[in-house]
């Protein structure tokens, strides 16, 4: 049988250098993870705007799909109240009218076009009203007799408003459908040629001062004024530039003549008329007025009186077309001269229209640029927050650090002088010497402990009350502490000026304490100390031996020196002076030259 080597064997084996227990130890202690330190992250201003500018985008859309849905059903319900008004006021005239003889029925007609002429826009106080350059917006107004015949209606047609004398004023219709005269089809047609042109113009209305718009003047006509009728004899069209300014005459653009010659007819008088914009102008001839095409479009207003057919007894109401359109109709029975008929008045309207389309545009985007500035706004406010907070915790930071790196050279000390005496071997006088070094050390500890807690305290204050303090007299008690070393190191100390300011006295303390215990250590020997006193400043300059980088003298733990490590400041009297300085509102100006040290605190 094999002998089985014993476990001596086995751990010479195993026990080469590379893979012995403590190499490996070695090797996984040096490739442990350290433990992540948890650091907050900081906001930048960029960071907050983009939050916010999300949040304003946000509230901007649920603005803009708020704001369409209100707006919607706020021009459908304009629409409603606007059909009632149109249908109470035609109720009125149709009465006045035909029971009272007055102008026949073609001036209910005349109205009738007048209101379809119209289309929807936002009028005064924002009430939703009617003005014609809306597409997909129409207006129809009819009378249908008791066997659904349309009497009298709004059907687009030409008319005009005739004066034959002082209280003889008339409208007359041209039906310019009769096929017996094509001109007045090629009339109608050029004159929607021209309406095309007017709209293609309007944007220039406000940018250079004027409007295009078809102008009809009818210089002779066959009329019939029993039944309210003309056919054009002599006819004028054109296309007029019209400027808003007084001084410019208008312009005409396009011009087109008509002459229809018509047969003798028993009723139809030839006329001819004087034309006039002006209802009061005077002339010997009658003269027309508002001539042109009035009413609604022919094929919107059949297609609008087929799908709402006349029905007695019903008031009509609203129905969608889709979501953004709507159909109001509403009925009234009126009678005339005992016979009864049906009045209509029908309102399609499109809430997404050339009106409501800018109008809405213009509000989201006023409503995007609020909220983007308070998004700006408060960035900024959240970002000088935040800032002051990181600066704080900067100094916090650096505090800590500085006070760290401080502390660790006294307590080194310490601990070398206590090994030294628990050795033993020291005699009595080295011991003495030792523990004295170790009370020093403890000491000066303590006065950076101290400071550090002072200028800590005075970063949190807060509601600083004021009062007349006399400046000379602080001064002279915080020189008055240092006598002593003074006359040691045989510094003179000269004071100029008297003064006398509304501060916290508590505060000023400390701001001339720690300027004149700089001033103090860091004089060389047989220099002098220059204290200048004013209502507007405090100035404490000292004489020294090289020029110093006053650049970080303010922060805590900086010092002149060129060896950090000696213990003859602590390196915060400049730190608390400005920290006591801008508590108080004042201001600490430090200068330097190869010679004189200079702290100044602007009042």
């Amino acid at each position: 049988m094999k002998k089985i080597p014993d476990n001596s064997i086995l751990k010479k084996e195993f026990t080469i250098p590379f893979f012995n227990m403590k190499t490996m130890r070695k090797i996984f202690k040096r490739n442990r993870k350290k433990p992540k330190i948890y650091k907050r992250k900081r906001k930048t201003f960029a960071g907050i705007f983009a939050k916010n500018a999300l949040t304003a985008l946000l509230l901007t859309v649920i603005f803009a799909v708020g704001l369409f849905n209100v707006g919607k059903e706020y021009i459908f319900s304009q629409v409603n109240t606007q059909s009632s008004d149109i249908l109470s006021s035609m109720q009125q005239i149709i009465s006045r009218v035909m029971n009272e003889k007055l102008q026949g029925p073609q001036a209910i007609s005349a109205r009738m076009r007048t209101y379809a002429q119209f289309n929807i826009v936002l009028g005064d106080m924002g009430k939703y009203q009617i003005n014609s350059k809306t597409e997909n917006c129409h207006v129809l107004v009819r009378l249908t007799d008791k066997d659904g015949n349309i009497t009298l209606s709004s059907r687009m047609g030409l008319q005009a408003f005739v004066i034959f004398g002082e209280d003889d004023k008339e409208y007359l219709f041209c039906d310019t459908e009769n096929k017996d005269f094509p001109e007045l089809q090629q009339l109608e047609k050029d004159y929607m040629e021209m309406v095309k042109k007017e709209e293609s113009f309007s944007g220039r209305y406000v940018i250079e001062n004027y409007s295009i718009y078809p102008k009809t003047i009818i210089k002779s006509a066959y009329v019939n004024r029993e039944e309210g009728l003309f056919i054009p004899h002599e006819t004028e069209l054109n296309l007029v530039k019209y400027y808003t300014e007084n001084d410019r005459f208008d312009k005409i653009l396009e011009s087109k003549s008509y002459k229809i010659d018509m047969p003798e007819k028993d009723g139809y008088e030839l006329i001819e008329f004087s034309f006039s914009d002006k209802e009061y102008i005077e002339t010997s001839k009658p003269r027309t007025f508002m001539c042109g095409f009035y009413g609604t479009d022919r094929e919107t207003f059949d297609k609008l009186s087929s799908e709402n057919p006349p029905i007695t007894n019903s008031p009509g109401g609203m129905y969608g077309i889709n979501s953004i359109g709507r159909v109001c109709c509403k009925n009234a029975e009126i009678y005339i001269d005992g016979e009864p008929y049906l009045f209509t008045v029908i309102l399609e309207v499109d809430a997404w229209n050339s009106v409501t389309k800018p109008l809405y545009f213009k509000l989201v985007t006023l409503f995007l640029i609020a909220m983007l500035v308070i998004a700006l706004l408060d960035a900024w406010r959240h970002n000088v927050r935040n800032q002051a907070d990181y600066r704080f915790e900067d100094y916090q930071k650096n505090l800590t650090d500085s006070l760290a790196h401080d502390l660790k050279t006294p307590l080194t000390a310490i601990g070398g002088y206590a090994e030294n005496i628990l050795s033993g071997s020291l005699s009595d006088n080295e011991t003495k010497n030792y523990l004295k070094s170790i009370m020093d050390s403890v000491a000066y500890t303590d006065s950076i402990i101290t400071r550090t807690l002072e200028l800590s305290r005075m970063n949190g204050m807060n509601n600083i009350q004021k009062e007349n303090t006399d400046i000379n007299r602080i001064v002279e008690k915080s020189v008055e502490k240092y006598s002593v070393m003074l006359d040691e190191r045989n510094i003179t100390v000269n004071t100029d000026g008297r003064a006398e300011i509304n501060t916290n006295v508590h505060l000023l303390e400390t701001i001339t304490e720690n300027l004149v215990s700089n001033a103090v250590k860091y004089t060389s020997v047989n220099g002098s100390i220059n204290i200048r006193i004013s209502n507007e400043s405090l100035s404490i300059s000292n004489t020294i031996k090289h020029k110093v980088d006053i650049e970080k003298l303010k922060k805590p733990f900086a010092k002149g020196d060129i060896a950090r490590s000696n213990q003859s400041g602590s390196g915060l009297g400049l730190a608390i002076a400005e920290t006591a300085s801008i508590s108080n509102g004042y201001r600490l100006v430090l200068s330097c030259t190869d010679s004189e040290f200079t702290a100044e605190v602007k009042f």
